[in-house]
């Protein structure tokens, strides 16, 4: 097989999720009342929070023509149970009338019911604006819990699903804060690859998959994204070869178009550098490119293999990268100043690839092929070298992505025959398509 051969398998994808966060997502100080949970461990396992979530009531105004009920219970409903820490208490099992009961809560009936967290959300119709009021309950203390900041009372909004929507994210972040001491990932987007016929175009989705957005419209083949200081980087085959192209609102323009392959552009943590692997010099290596004019600063890797899929760690002094120079693609890390030798991190396995550097800089997740040759999604532990599987005997599971938090991770699976995207907790308990 040719080198450009090899170095093609070794790049091409299907599906490529990343966790960004949404520039209109607010930022919020923790409430003063906000102490947090722990976590309830019995025998190895988490112990779920026992959360209901009634549909969503009618306060008044005008009647609820625009699915309000949905959008707001529905939301909070689907977003606790992406996060993989509550366990959603059946209506069935309510031993009150939510309608009745109005937003004020019976503290014992729902104690009785097994409850640990209640949430209350209602609106008010008005002309195109509409009142929410979504409110948390602590059932074990018999309290309602004071959030931060807009979550805090009833706020007015648009009568616009997507912006009824965000603000929903926003209120369950937080309650999701109260419950684990961090906050949630939702109001966040993912970059992804989707195919339309014979062409592959970038979207944009919700970690709830019910908002997307098409950012591309070629007919051609987009691949590879990444999304950093306000750019969204992607490799194209729109002018004949493998390019590097960023898109900035709404509209994409050249970055690299060296001889050979240019690929994979991932923008280093101060937004200043790209980690890109391109073939100019014969050899596809990694090297690093300056993020606002495209030119090279430098050539990372030297070898006579392949080095590609870069990733760097948080701190921005490292990359996680895939080569084969020792025969077979395994993920291995080095300095970006060029201090000391690359050092290897995979051994077992002979198809290792796709790595992603935990935010918390404690861990990488990657792809690998196992003994019956199915594909599955892995983390290696930086400090003890111990590797955990994160999927198994579900088809194959590909392109791990972590959240901005560290907690989860977005990766592809074919596990109901066709490629889908998916998340699940970072111990790989909880997986959600």
């Amino acid at each position: 097989m040719s080198t450009m051969k090899s170095a093609f398998s070794l790049l091409s994808v299907v599906l490529i999720p990343f966790f960004v966060m949404a520039a209109e997502v607010r930022e919020t100080q923790a409430a003063p009342n906000e102490t947090g949970i722990e976590f309830d461990v019995e025998a190895g396992g988490i112990v779920l929070f026992q959360m209901a979530v009634p549909d969503a009531l009618q306060l008044g105004g005008a009647p609820d023509t625009f699915g309000m009920t949905e959008t707001l219970s529905g939301t909070i409903r689907r977003d606790l149970s992406i996060a993989g820490v509550f366990n959603l208490i059946k209506p069935d099992a309510y031993l009150t009338d939510p309608n009745s009961e109005g937003m004020d809560p019976n503290y014992k009936d729902w104690f009785n019911a097994g409850t640990q967290g209640l949430v209350k959300s209602g609106y008010k119709i008005q002309g195109q604006k509409v009142v929410v009021d979504l409110r948390l309950y602590s059932v074990d203390a018999s309290t309602r819990v004071e959030l931060a900041a807009p979550y805090d009372g009833p706020v007015e909004l648009p009568l616009e699903t997507a912006e009824v929507r965000r603000y929903t994210h926003g209120f369950v972040n937080e309650v999701i804060r109260f419950f684990t001491k961090s906050p949630g990932f939702f109001g966040s987007r993912m970059v992804v690859v989707k195919r339309q016929g014979k062409a592959k175009e970038l979207f944009m989705v919700s970690p709830d998959g019910l908002e997307e957005t098409q950012l591309t419209r070629t007919g051609g083949i987009n691949m590879l994204p990444h999304l950093g200081g306000g750019r969204i980087y992607f490799t194209s085959f729109r002018n004949g070869g493998a390019h590097l192209f960023a898109l900035k609102k709404g509209k994409a323009s050249p970055f690299t178009s060296f001889k050979g392959l240019n690929t994979g552009a991932v923008l280093s943590p101060d937004g200043k550098v790209i980690a890109a692997t391109l073939s100019k010099d014969g050899n596809p290596d990694v090297y690093l490119i300056d993020s606002e004019s495209g030119k090279v600063i430098r050539q990372l890797t030297r070898s006579w293999g392949i080095d590609t899929s870069p990733s760097w760690s948080p701190d921005g002094k490292q990359i996680a990268f895939v080569s084969d120079r020792h025969g077979s693609p395994q993920i291995w890390i080095m300095r970006i100043d060029g201090d000391g030798a690359a050092q290897r991190l995979t051994f077992q396995g002979d198809y290792n690839q796709t790595p992603d550097w935990s935010p918390k800089g404690d861990k990488i997740a990657f792809t690998a092929r196992d003994e019956r040759q199915i594909f599955d999604i892995f983390v290696i532990d930086l400090t003890s070298g111990q590797i955990q599987r994160l999927t198994q005997n579900q088809g194959n599971n590909e392109e791990p992505s972590w959240s901005p938090d560290g907690g989860y991770l977005a990766f592809t699976s074919t596990r109901t025959g066709q490629s889908k995207l998916y998340i699940m907790s970072a111990d790989g308990r909880a997986q959600t398509q």
